[in-house]
């Protein structure tokens, strides 16, 4: 294997597949990314078993072939290289001889025989829509993935596609986030946990311009763009039934500013016990008493002017969950839906219907 490649472009490709490899690796060959020329294309591959993706990057193939390298060092390397051409070569004992400009280098590889294929499912149909799109919907999810490795259903979003709407949901059991958008057209009826490295992998190498296509199948997760392919494994389980977590009324509305909410929470949590960030919510028509104590540090209070007719009311919650939850919102004014001190609070936008998280309360 003989390539040149432009520099610029070969880091932008490793950049999109080595964040996959896992830093401590049980079987060696899965810390490398596996390089493959042929016809004026070099194809960077990298997989956990779990997550995959693979990136195409335009090159000048002197002799095709395949190679794998340590994806660490070899990214660790071209992002210190000048804006030059790079050439690649496979020597003996699958070595690798890298030069750019005045620089020189040898990797020590790893023959591509053993390297786990990483193959995208044959889907029966795609889904097209604008990486914008998919984008905005993970952001309004992907904070409420649970961490809790021993619950396992809720370390992913659950993609549902039925009708002609994309729905995505998270919950740690404490939140739920609920996505959705009409992409104009028939789908087919399906659904799957995608894993949580999965979803920020996929947030982290979208644009904002082209769109790209997604698909389901039994047991895999596919998102395709133009020159680059993910594959992910869907989580086997049980996802809970979210839509009876969503309260279906609230007689107390309370609308505002958005950043006039997140500033004052923020100011206030400081005062919070650090464990979970604590803050009493009292409410009285049209004001909102934010107040937040810890035994060690002290007190902290402040008060709003809001849109708020309903009785008084005095309820807590988890002030992280709550700035999370606005954060993913983008319009300024924001509803936070309440029932009763007891039941969950639901946050929206007060223009778009199309996202919402559902925030247990605190005793406090």
């Amino acid at each position: 294997m003989e390539v040149v490649l432009d520099r610029d472009q070969f880091l932008r490709g490793l950049q999109m597949v080595q964040n996959i490899v896992e830093p401590r690796q049980t079987l060696p060959i899965l810390a490398n990314v596996l390089l493959e020329a042929d016809g004026e294309i070099v194809r960077l591959t990298a997989t956990d078993l779990e997550v995959g993706a693979r990136v195409s990057v335009p090159a000048k193939v002197a002799s095709k072939g395949a190679i794998t390298v340590s994806a660490r060092k070899l990214g660790e390397i071209v992002k210190e290289l000048p804006a030059a051409a790079v050439a690649l070569k496979v020597t003996e004992n699958a070595t690798v001889a890298l030069r750019c400009g005045g620089a020189t280098y040898k990797l020590m590889g790893l023959s591509p025989d053993d390297f786990p294929p990483v193959v995208p499912a044959s889907p029966e149909s795609w889904v097209s829509l604008e990486a914008k799109t998919l984008r905005e919907m993970l952001t309004q999810t992907s904070f409420a993935v649970s961490h809790d490795e021993t619950r396992y259903a809720l370390n992913g979003v659950l993609f549902t596609l039925q009708g002609k709407d994309l729905q995505m949901v998270a919950t740690d059991g404490h939140r739920l986030a609920f996505a959705k958008r009409s992409l104009g057209r028939g789908l087919g009826g399906v659904a799957g946990i995608v894993p949580r490295k999965a979803v920020t992998e996929i947030m982290r190498v979208l644009g904002s311009g082209d769109d790209v296509q997604i698909a389901i199948t039994e047991n895999q997760f596919v998102l395709q763009m133009p020159n680059f392919v993910m594959t992910a494994r869907l989580i086997e389980g049980q996802f809970p039934n979210y839509e009876a977590v969503i309260p279906k009324a609230h007689p107390k509305r309370l609308v505002m500013s958005r950043g006039v909410l997140s500033a004052a929470l923020r100011r206030v949590s400081v005062m919070a016990e650090e464990r979970n960030k604590p803050v009493k919510f009292t409410l009285a028509p049209a004001s909102l008493r934010l107040s937040a104590s810890s035994q060690e540090q002290g007190e902290a209070e402040e008060v709003l002017d809001v849109e708020y007719a309903g009785e008084e009311l005095v309820i807590g919650f988890n002030s992280r969950y709550l700035l999370d939850a606005v954060s993913a919102i983008e319009r300024d004014q924001v509803v936070l839906d309440l029932k009763d001190a007891q039941s969950p609070g639901v946050i929206k936008s007060i223009e778009d219907e199309g996202y919402l998280c559902v925030i247990m309360p605190m005793r406090i």
